[in-house]
């Protein structure tokens, strides 16, 4: 009997192993699919979020830094592009990250869920208004 409840408590452990690998599977650089910018995903307590950290396009005609100009909070359209968390308040949740994405190019908000695919490649559901757009990300370097 006490080895049966050794051998319980391994496998146990070793599916926690698995889980946890899972979620820091989703940390890291990520190259989006249109390849015109970078985002970082990192672990903030219980959440994690994900911050541009490159963009091909950073400058306007002017040379000045890209702002978030489609934002619909008046406040943050003179905000710049490079640095803010595009993915926020995502929660692991039986081997998927459910949260929010901000799309710049919208100015739009919408629900997120990812699920990892293998350790390279990210498969990003977002949602809005009932329809769905699925887009691959690939790990990344800056």
């Amino acid at each position: 009997m006490e080895n049966l409840i050794k051998v319980f408590v391994s496998i146990i452990l070793i599916i926690a192993g698995f889980q946890a690998h899972a979620q820091e599977s989703i940390e890291g650089i990520w190259l989006t699919e249109e390849g015109n910018s970078k985002v970082e995903i990192y672990q903030k307590g219980d959440n994690y979020f994900g911050k541009i950290v490159w963009l091909e396009q950073s400058t306007d005609k002017n040379g000045n830094p890209v702002k978030d100009l489609y934002n619909s909070n008046k406040e943050l359209k003179n905000r710049q592009l490079l640095g803010i968390d595009m993915l926020t308040d995502l929660q692991a949740k039986n081997g998927k990250w459910y949260g929010k994405i901000y799309a710049p190019k919208r100015g739009l908000e919408m629900d997120v869920v990812i699920v990892s695919s293998g350790k390279d490649k990210l498969e990003l559901n977002v949602s809005y208004r009932g329809f769905t757009r699925k887009q691959i990300w690939t790990r990344s370097t800056l």
